[in-house]
């Protein structure tokens, strides 16, 4: 089966994992949550001959998203999220900007995604599944070999539902969600820490272990 290319960046303040996923055949790219590493990324694209489509954000955590507007600027791509996290990049607020301490370059969502859309990155396709929890605007990106899970699911690890909208109980639900339908081979990566399977989270991941 056909694997998408997978670049991955580790940006500065929070150890923020952003990745750009490629059909290299075809030269098309898509930024998932281009954190601090905008720049980075659109060096990496330079240099693969990548034109940028698209760029997508998990959610609107400053930390996720503050290279956005740059990437965006430089690129002409749109920027896609779903409707509950595009008030966030407008707010530095709701964004956490002003509570980490990181400026805020405002970012107007140009698509809104809902659950069950899809997200072209050339031939390949990226269903959006809605997995509210960290935030109420939470997303994954599912392919048929990969998951991009943001700040819902991460190696033996969960998000936190602390933050203003978060909910432990919707969290729950939502990983209960991704893991029906992700076999145990799909790799997924998430917003902070290693790649890790499905597989791997379902046997030894606490949270899982318990809410499974």
């Amino acid at each position: 089966m056909a694997r998408m290319d997978v670049v991955s960046f580790v940006s500065p303040p929070l150890e923020t994992n952003a990745y750009l996923a490629a059909d290299c055949e075809a030269g098309r790219a898509i930024a998932v949550d281009p954190s601090c590493v905008g720049a980075e990324m659109l060096r990496k694209c330079g240099e693969m001959g990548w034109r940028l489509d698209a760029i997508v954000l998990t959610h609107g955590h400053i930390d996720h998203v503050h290279d956005a507007a740059l990437l965006a600027r430089e690129s002409r791509a749109p920027v896609l999220t779903h409707a509950k996290t595009a008030p966030l990049l407008m707010d530095p607020v709701k964004s956490g900007s002003l509570w980490l301490g990181m400026d805020h370059d405002p970012c107007r969502a140009t698509r809104l995604l809902g659950d069950g859309d899809s997200v072209a990155v050339g031939a390949f396709s990226l269903r959006v599944v809605h997995t509210p929890g960290h935030t109420p605007g939470c997303i994954c990106l599912l392919g048929e070999t990969e998951c991009f899970t943001g700040d819902l699911l991460f190696l033996d690890a969960v998000g936190r539902w602390d933050f203003p909208g978060g909910s432990r109980d919707q969290l729950a639900d939502s990983v209960r969600r991704l893991a029906g339908l992700c076999g145990d081979t799909i790799r997924l990566y998430p917003g902070h820490g290693p790649a890790t399977t499905m597989g791997r989270e379902r046997r030894h991941n606490p949270y899982l272990l318990e809410w499974l």
